[in-house]
């Protein structure tokens, strides 16, 4: 392979049949199951230690431990940890004292074991807790910005294949999440600092939060007694520090640290939050190397091509893996594609300009794609060179050449099918799940198959389990600068039940969030309840409507109602 992009460039691959009949790069598939369970497996790590793996994106792990068992994990949702404790109750009876959570994301199946032992404690990292009070749908935590939750939550929701059929060649493989599924959610009991040490059902453990790999809660568990470390660092693919969805940003130094910090403590076992686990002080040792070396592999010639002046694109060449790094399994490209991460860290350090002084200024892209159509001499001219392109599987140029036809003219469904058509040959021979995920949807937007992916607002439920800042506070980014033109106005909103007052405060084409105000009598104001309000936000009733039954009131419901109007509604606020 001479180009990240070469395996998109021709028309030898070989498919192959996944599960639930996805259509998938044979040499994909092979990569993934290598390191990664792609049925339900539980597999005996070593006396009285269990890893079920195969059942979710999520690994568990169980421990028969002297006052009781002591699970790692639970799930992505209520009936993915209930299916986790059957397939535990097989094994044994006995009580459940502790949960233990690697991080927030597979947090979600607790109420399943709390059920069956309602006195187990909950462990986990000292901020796990305010990680799951943020989170409202899927991963989308907002990082940040957490106004940008709606928009976080329609990329993880392609990410994680939420929209795609459930069986077909464009089904989801891998790393999906099934939609629709109830959360099960508990928060910790007991929290945990670096290096802290506790008995847990008459084993000792240490934890280890220092360093973080994919979620800033990361915790480490260290049984020394039993030589083995459950962690969220060794994954089944690629770390993968950046992610098509949007997250924080992810230090891949912290990550590797966070392997080399395991290494130090020389297990025999390693159990992983999504990896098969390896067995045997050899085999783990070895796997660690590979993994941490491949991560500073990345991280150093990165900087090194940056020192000499290479631009993003250039670094997609210049820093690839050698082969004794690349050929280890868990380093496949099975999740991500290491191109993305050389580009993670260029824009970390830069930001979006890429050096070169011809691209600070930039034609809007239907402007520059009208143009570029015509200098290839017209759309039909175009079209005949994309359908060359992809009968020569030259899948990446062609997409581009529909890419530009498509700007040039947005409501062509010919330019719309021939865009559809590349992405989902692209999203066949990917290698990772993300980016086929990624493609497979926008293909079948574009079809018409299925609507568009929007902004995903949160639940009612989720609104009211936070203080009504939250929400009160995210409603000012709604702020239509054109509709509010010169309009200098306070809004005081008094959430009775809870007996708070904020106000909004519309001056200069934004809108200005206040903690606690002083109401005074030239300000608008208008007092509800909670979840009212919350109905409010998601555009499940109007104010007027509210008015008028008596269940907000105001000092002025005609200026409110105009106020209010300087808004998007919760429709328009999601595309």
């Amino acid at each position: 392979m001479t180009h990240a992009l070469d395996r998109y460039k021709n028309t030898a691959t070989e498919f192959v049949t996944g599960p639930r009949g996805a259509k998938v790069n044979a040499s994909a598939l092979k990569g993934m199951t290598a390191t990664f369970a792609v049925a339900p497996r539980l597999i005996e790590v070593a006396p009285g230690i269990w890893n079920l793996l195969g059942i979710g994106i999520s690994s568990r792990m169980m421990i028969d431990a002297p006052e009781g068992l002591v699970i790692f994990d639970t799930g992505d949702d209520l009936e993915d940890g209930e299916r986790a404790l059957a397939e535990f109750r097989k094994l044994s009876n006995r009580p459940i004292k502790a949960i233990i959570y690697s991080h927030n994301h597979y947090a979600h199946g607790t109420q399943a074991f709390l059920r069956d032992s309602p006195d187990a404690i909950i462990i986990g990292h000292h901020e796990v807790n305010k990680h799951l009070l943020e989170i409202v749908t899927g991963f989308a935590s907002g990082g940040e910005f957490p106004e940008a939750m709606p928009a976080l939550t329609a990329r993880y929701e392609k990410q994680f294949a939420l929209h795609l059929p459930q069986s077909g060649p464009d089904t989801g493989l891998a790393a999906i999440i099934p939609p629709g599924r109830v959360k099960g959610t508990a928060l910790a009991t007991h929290l945990v600092h670096d290096g802290d040490e506790m008995v847990v059902a008459g084993l000792r453990m240490q934890f280890f939060t220092k360093h973080f790999s994919d979620s800033e809660d990361t915790v480490t568990v260290w049984i020394p007694e039993l030589g083995t470390v459950y962690n969220n660092f060794l994954w089944p693919s690629l770390f993968n520090f950046y992610t098509l969805r949007g997250d924080v940003f992810r230090d891949p130094t912290s990550w590797r640290n966070g392997v080399k910090q395991i290494a130090d403590l020389a297990p025999t076992y390693l159990v992983n939050t999504h990896a098969l686990p390896y067995i045997g002080k050899e085999a783990v040792t070895q796997a660690l190397e590979l993994y941490m070396d491949a991560i500073t592999y990345m991280i150093d010639q990165t900087l090194r091509g940056i020192n000499k002046g290479l631009s993003p694109d250039a670094l997609k060449d210049f820093v690839r893996l050698p082969d004794v790094l690349r050929n280890f399994p868990n380093n496949a490209e099975s999740y991500s594609e290491f191109f993305y991460f050389p580009l993670h860290m260029y824009h970390h350090i830069f930001g979006w300009f890429d050096g070169d002084a011809a691209s600070i200024h930039r034609l809007p892209l239907a402007d520059e794609a009208t143009r570029i159509v015509a200098g290839f001499g017209g759309a039909a001219k175009v079209m005949q060179q994309y359908r060359d392109s992809m009968e020569k599987g030259d899948l990446v140029w062609a997409s581009r050449l529909a890419g530009w036809l498509l700007a040039s003219d947005p409501s062509s469904a010919d330019f719309r099918r021939a865009q559809a058509a590349a992405l989902r040959e692209i999203a066949y021979r990917a290698p990772g799940t993300i980016a086929r995920h990624f493609c497979l949807t926008q293909a079948l937007e574009l079809e018409g198959s299925i609507p568009k992916v929007r902004a995903v607002l949160p639940g009612i439920e989720a609104i009211l389990a936070m203080e009504p800042r939250r929400y009160i506070d995210f409603f000012r980014i709604r702020l239509d600068p054109e509709r509010a033109g010169a309009t200098r106005q306070r809004l005081c909103i008094s959430i009775a039940d809870k007996a708070v007052t904020y106000a909004l405060v519309v001056r200069n084409g934004v809108c200005v969030f206040e903690d606690r105000p002083a109401v005074s009598g030239e300000d608008l104001t208008v007092t509800l309840g909670h979840e009212d309000w919350a109905r409010f936000y998601l555009g499940r009733v109007g104010m007027d409507e509210l008015l008028t039954q008596g269940r907000a009131t105001s000092n002025n419901g005609d200026a409110l109602i105009a106020f209010l109007a300087m808004f998007d509604s919760a429709d328009q606020s999601c595309g």
